[in-house]
């Protein structure tokens, strides 16, 4: 099964695999060879595959054999025989510290509380959806480091 991940600066990856696992808005699916049609939100979190044959030069999080990487909200299309995400922002390998990014955490939490304050809908969801990718970023800090 083919998978491309795309993102603002190009594509993340672009390969072969076995397997994937994707955090949707319903909940986390896996997606085999030949699985049926759809299409689905990706939630911001980690996205897990298991590639097959080199990865080339990227700094990829493997984590049993799976690749490991976060992703923010967007969308994933799935043919069957193929796998297309794309999304706004993904990060491989987080330059950030496990404590850089619980500090970026809290400050958004803080940040949060104002702007629920403030009452605009739109950006409550924004802030979340920010503080959602921060805290996937720090479960791939956290990966980095099992790995």
């Amino acid at each position: 099964m083919k998978l491309k991940i795309a993102a603002p600066g190009g594509v993340w990856y672009e390969g072969e695999i076995s397997k994937i696992t994707l955090p949707t808005e319903t909940g986390e699916i896996t997606v085999l060879p030949g699985h049926q049609p759809l299409s689905s939100v990706l939630k911001p979190g980690i996205v897990s595959f298991v590639p097959q044959g080199s990865l080339g030069e990227w700094d990829y999080i493997v984590v049993d054999g799976k690749v490991q990487l976060s992703v923010s909200r967007w969308l994933v299309l799935v043919d069957g025989s193929s796998v297309v995400i794309t999304t706004s922002a993904a990060t491989m390998s987080p330059a950030e510290s496990a404590e850089v990014l619980q500090q970026m955490k809290t400050d958004m939490t803080t940040e949060l509380e104002k702007i629920r304050a403030d009452g605009n809908a739109d950006d409550i969801e924004k802030a979340i959806e920010n503080m959602a990718k921060v805290e996937a970023d720090l479960r791939l800090v956290k990966l980095k480091n099992i790995g």
